[in-house]
């Protein structure tokens, strides 16, 4: 996928490179997410995405610091 680097049609500017992401839920959790977006003056993807995102950012910091926890050199196991 590749973003218009210039908006030509006068509409929206671009918002980057995107991926599609889908998954199913339940029929009562998708109808509250869109009643909520549309609260809060949102799509759904935005909203979904404004909830996932301080998440994903705490759970990539835990990876990064599993990264750098080394195994302890123990010779001999009890």
């Amino acid at each position: 996928m590749t973003a218009v680097a210039v908006n030509r049609g006068g509409g929206r500017p671009s918002k980057g490179l995107r991926k599609f992401i889908g998954f199913r839920t339940q029929e009562h959790t998708a109808d509250g997410i869109a009643k909520v977006a549309a609260h809060k003056g949102l799509t759904v993807t935005e909203y979904v995405l404004s909830v996932v995102e301080p998440k994903l950012q705490e759970d990539l910091a835990a990876l990064d610091r599993d990264d750098y926890q080394q195994e302890l050199p123990i010779r001999i196991a009890s």
